[in-house]
Order: C-alpha cells, then structure tokens, then sequence
C-alpha cells in the first residue's frame, strides 16, 4: 500500500483517535509499539497512554505476552454484547428470525450437497482418500463458512432471548415491536 493510501484513511484524525481505530478492530494481542506504528503515531507514550485508557473502559484488554511485556487484545465479550445491542437496536423480532431461517437454509443446502446431518461429519470427510486437493480446500471453505453461520445463529438467538428485556431497560420504550429507539446513545 501506498503511503498516501495508509495517509487517507487517518485523514483529519489525531494520533489519539488513530490508536483507538486500530485498537479496537485488534484480532489478537498486540505490542505498543505494533499498534504506534499501524496508527502512524510517532509517540510510544501517547499510543500507550491511549491503550491503557482503552483498557481501562474495557475497549480492550492487556494480557501478558511471550516475553513478558504488555499486550493489548481484543475485549471479544465487550463485541459480542455490542454486536447483540446493534441487532436489538437495529432489528425487530421479526426481522431476526428470519435472519436464523435464512441462515438455516443455508447450513441445510450444505447437509444435502455434502450428504451429512452435522458439521464434524463434513469434517470427517476431509481424510478421504479419493477427493482431490481443490475439493478438500473447498470443504474445508464450506467448514469455515458453517462454523461462522452457526456463530451468526448463536448470536441471533441470543438477540432474540434478550430481545423484550433489553427493550424493556431502555428509559420509555416499552414497545418491543419498535426498534427504532436505540439502547445506547
């Protein structure tokens, strides 16, 4: 990538708010000094001082790395209850589950093509001596993508669950039909 094409996307922000956009989109443990360079700040004590902050309000967390020294990782708890609020907030009850048949449908279509009832079957299969590499990489592709469908109907069924409570918690909003009014401002 270019220098300008790194340069526009942290067009207009500081060196605090380019931390805070690279750390909270971390996949895994990162060093200070991983996440000053990503954020093209050229303050270690700045990137830290932000980090710290962000862990503080539980953005991210610090876990030890292999040598000792301070890692910052992604809060995947934080997410996924941030991930749930956007579907209450943004979605009616309606909407979410026809999201879960949707997604069903599409775990179904993969138990007809491949001739199995569950996931681990469809892994089972990798072993067999008589598929060739393309459709071993596309099983294990379908694997993937299924472990992430499961993932997606996990989440909407949580949605759902907490659905009237959570609309419910919201100061004036007790019609759990409209999601119009957010939970979190």
């Amino acid at each position: 990538m270019t220098e300008r094409g790194l340069a526009s996307w942290s067009d207009g922000q500081t060196a605090r708010e380019r931390v805070r956009a690279i750390a909270t989109t971390l996949t895994q443990p990162r060093s200070v000094d991983w996440v000053r360079d990503e954020a093209q700040v050229s303050s270690w004590q700045t990137a830290k001082d932000e980090l710290e902050m962000l862990a503080e309000f539980g953005q991210v967390q610090i876990v030890d790395g292999d040598d000792g020294s301070p890692r910052y990782a992604p809060n995947y708890q934080q997410r996924y209850f941030t991930e749930l609020t956007e579907l209450i907030n943004d979605h009616t009850r309606e909407e979410l589950r026809e999201e879960i048949a949707t997604l069903q449908a599409q775990i179904d279509d993969w138990k007809t093509a491949f001739d199995v009832e569950v996931r681990d079957e469809l892994e089972a299969t990798l072993t067999d001596d008589a598929l060739s590499s393309d459709e071993i990489r596309e099983r294990n592709r379908i694997l993937r993508r299924w472990e992430h469908t499961e993932d997606n109907k996990r989440l909407l069924r949580h949605a759902l669950e907490l659905y009237d409570d959570a609309r419910e918690l919201y100061t004036g909003q007790g019609d759990s039909a409209n999601a119009s009014n957010p939970l979190s401002q």
